[in-house]
């Protein structure tokens, strides 16, 4: 029967043991610490997407805000070319410029706003080149623009667009503050009293007088341009 012996450990055996134990276990941590950016990481993207997801849903609001900002506050104007600066009086749904289409929104130049009010609502981002013109909101928004149908609405924010009928290169836009049903409410810069207004009106989708869709006289309805 052979005797058995045990091996007597060294201390530099004991001292190497020891340090792979070290190795190992610091090994472990750094790779727990490198998995944990990866995790961060994620979450922070999916943050980010989320922040400008809602992003988007609140650009239509801000528009709506801005719009109902401009119909209740105090504006600039003038009833002269170079005459002094004045501010109007806003009451309930009509806050009226003077009268000359001299005010802030078209620099006080005498010419037709509605398509500056519409602009200016939308922070003058995503409206056409040229965006005075208000038949560039229907000739210049590519696949923006909805050509009138009655089962397709507009949401908050967007630019309805009207055509003159006796002249198709002019007309008139408003921008969309609410939709209930098959109503439509605008609020409207160079409308309403004395037509050099910014203004609320509520339109009916099924409106048949014309060629259908929002009514005003002497105009078509041609559809809308979508903020979005």
């Amino acid at each position: 029967m052979t005797k058995s012996t045990t091996m007597p450990v060294s201390g530099n055996t004991r001292i190497v043991a020891l340090a792979l134990s070290a190795l190992l276990a610091g090994g472990l941590a750094v790779s727990q610490a490198q998995a944990a950016p990866a995790s961060a990481t994620a979450v922070t993207t999916g943050e980010k997407s989320a922040a400008s997801a809602s992003s988007l849903a609140l650009t239509r609001q801000q528009i709506v805000a801005r719009a109902e900002h401009a119909l209740k506050t105090p504006t600039k104007y003038r009833t002269a070319k170079n005459g002094p600066i004045k501010l109007s009086t806003p009451k309930g749904n009509n806050n009226y410029l003077g009268g000359h289409n001299l005010n802030v929104y078209n620099d006080f130049n005498g010419q037709s706003w509605c398509g500056h009010f519409a602009a200016a609502m939308w922070g003058k981002q995503g409206a056409p080149a040229k965006y005075e013109a208000s038949q560039r909101w229907r000739t210049h928004m590519g696949n923006r623009f909805h050509p009138y149908r009655v089962n397709r609405l507009p949401q908050p924010g967007d630019v309805l667009v009207w055509t003159n009928t006796s002249n198709s290169a002019f007309g008139h836009v408003g921008v969309v503050v609410s939709v209930k049903g098959r109503s439509v409410t605008t609020i409207e810069g160079n409308a309403g009293a004395g037509t050099d207004s910014v203004t609320r009106r509520t339109y009916s989708w099924d409106d048949k007088r014309a060629t259908g869709g929002p009514y005003l006289p002497s105009k078509k309805f041609a559809g809308f341009a979508s903020a979005r």
